[in-house]
């Protein structure tokens, strides 16, 4: 009897210790056949949390798994319990557990609302077939299946009789599934040795030996292409040649609207969110619009947020709040008869980057569904927070048409130290790295029509704005000898009165042919420039010279 009994103890802690094995081992994936419902995507488990429910037989899927494996740009507002999906198309938008969702800020009725069980957001199959996946549930596994449909899988097949299924490349490993069938498929991710990792139609992964598995290279089972592409891109055969059009206050003449050499687009600055309640300062003119209009331009005009980064926290962290300034934006843009808009939100706070990449996400269908082009103005790569580093660059491009660098203000107004406004090298340097994170194809390349005029009195440092005219003529009347440098792609002039040294670095026609060179090295989408107004008469010629 005491034989048996410790026979049995050592077949108990075998089963054990195969058991352990097979479901903690670390490099490898094991499914426990269970009551329990689970969930694959391709080859992979997903071990944490519930990531899919089956309720009345329709299938949930979490929005912490989709948003990991599936849409990375899916977004969830917990304090208006809200959750956002966009793409270049549409934005659609749906509340916890209610059947009237949006898309494009139009409502709609839905047959399954999302819903929040044990804290987790769950989201109805039926609201996902945009996705580029296919959603199945096998009830032989008890498992919910994710594969991707723009993706290649290879397929196998099974051509001798007695396969088995097991936990890792061994034949001592744990047997998952000894049961399938000549003829059987299994979707195959990798070749080691003598195993191949598969996973069966109904998900059950892991290893098998290469003798009973034929792959099969001719088909293949979803047959969307794999593209690495940015379907956003807004390609022109001519370069864009935008300037700014700065406005004090509401527009009331237009008499000296008057051609411009090379221009095609105007961005007058007519838009400021001003206050929490998403109110819209509107200094524009619709004489104005015809009159560019009839000149051959197209108008984007620019809105900002008031460069105030308290407001602006306001008016991105609350999803009803975006949404009410992207329709009353949408409705002032149309009414308007433009052609593109022109996003210029600067002085932002860190903790606010990803909202403000919500907002465009939100933004940009909007406008497209109205055939309107989105242009986002962005500062060059930096350490400064509210000015640089709030700027998701990569993100923000896949919602944008254009991305205009704003190459300027290298030595800003009350910089410490007296220097150039936009130095050739700093300029080029700074084209280069948002390259690393912008195509191309939709990097705008913005110049200065503007230098500053450099005082230093002591160890205390000033400066002032001046176009270039006045520029011009404050070097004439000081007698000011200037001197190209060759490593900046400036003149440099300074001069001293009593006991006041000035200090200047011109932007002239060389220095901006210089740079506008930038444009065609990197083969960049155009130039803009601020501001109209600020630039000589020989600018336009030189600059439609050097463009094209």
């Amino acid at each position: 009897m005491k034989k048996i009994a410790i026979i049995i103890v050592i077949i108990i802690g075998v089963i054990s210790g195969a058991i352990n094995y097979f479901v903690n081992k670390p490099s490898s994936t094991v499914i426990s056949f269970s009551d329990e419902l689970y969930l694959i995507i391709e080859d992979k488990v997903i071990e944490y949390g519930q990531p899919s429910i089956i309720i009345d037989d329709i299938i949930y899927l979490s929005y912490d798994f989709l948003k990991e494996y599936v849409d990375n740009n899916l977004y969830y507002d917990e304090l208006e319990e809200t959750l956002i999906f966009t793409n270049d198309k549409y934005v659609r938008k749906f509340k916890l557990h209610e059947y009237v969702g949006s898309v494009n800020l139009k409502e709609f009725f839905i047959d399954n609302p999302i819903i929040k069980r044990a804290g987790i957001i769950y989201i109805p199959i039926d609201l996902i077939k945009d996705y580029e996946i296919a959603v199945n549930y096998y009830d032989t596994t008890n498992a919910v299946v994710v594969d991707y449909t723009n993706m290649y899988y290879l397929e196998g097949e099974i051509i001798l009789e007695n396969p088995v299924i097991r936990s890792d490349m061994d034949l001592k490993a744990p047997i998952i599934l000894s049961n399938l069938s000549l003829g059987s498929k299994v979707n195959v991710y990798g070749e080691f040795e003598n195993w191949y990792k598969i996973r069966t139609k109904d998900g059950i992964p892991g290893f098998i030996e290469k003798k009973y598995i034929k792959l099969n290279h001719s088909k293949d089972i979803y047959k969307s292409e794999l593209l690495d592409r940015d379907d956003n891109i807004h390609i022109r055969e001519e370069k864009i040649n935008l300037t700014w059009d700065y406005t004090y206050s509401k527009v009331k003449y237009t008499d000296n609207i008057k051609p411009v050499i090379g221009l095609n687009v105007i961005s007058p600055t007519w838009f400021s969110i001003t206050d929490i309640d998403g109110s819209i300062l509107d200094k524009g003119n619709k004489d104005y619009v015809k009159k560019y209009h009839d000149l051959g331009y197209e108008i984007w005009p620019l809105v900002d947020n008031s460069f105030n980064p308290d407001l602006t926290h306001i008016i991105l962290k609350s999803s009803s709040m975006r949404d009410e300034i992207i329709s009353k934006l949408i409705k002032i843009y149309t009414e308007y008869d433009f052609d593109g808009i022109n996003i210029d939100f600067e002085n932002v706070y860190l903790k606010d980057k990803d909202l403000l990449t919500q907002f465009v996400r939100e933004l940009y269908p909007i406008f497209k569904e109205k055939g309107l082009i989105v242009s986002m103005d962005v500062t060059p790569i930096s350490t400064s927070e509210n000015w640089s580093m709030c700027y998701d660059r990569k993100k923000l491009h896949e919602s944008l048409d254009y991305n205009m660098l704003m190459a300027y203000d290298q030595h800003w107004a009350s910089s410490p130290i007296a220097g150039s406004v936009a130095e050739y090298t700093w300029v080029e340097n700074s084209i280069k790295r948002v390259l690393e994170e912008v195509p191309n194809e939709k990097l705008i390349l913005a110049v200065p029509f503007y230098t500053r005029l450099w005082t230093i009195e002591g160890d205390k440092i000033s400066s002032k704005s001046l176009s270039m005219k006045i520029a011009k003529d404050f070097i004439e009347e000081n007698e000011i000898i200037t001197v190209w440098n060759e490593s900046i792609g400036q003149y440099y002039g300074e001069t001293k009165k009593n006991d006041t040294e000035y200090r200047i670095w011109l932007e002239d026609e060389k220095s901006l042919s210089y740079k506008i060179s930038l444009v065609h090295k990197y083969n960049l989408a155009g130039v803009a420039s601020w501001r109209k107004g600020y630039e000589t008469d020989n600018i336009w010629e030189s600059i439609n010279r050097n463009l094209n």
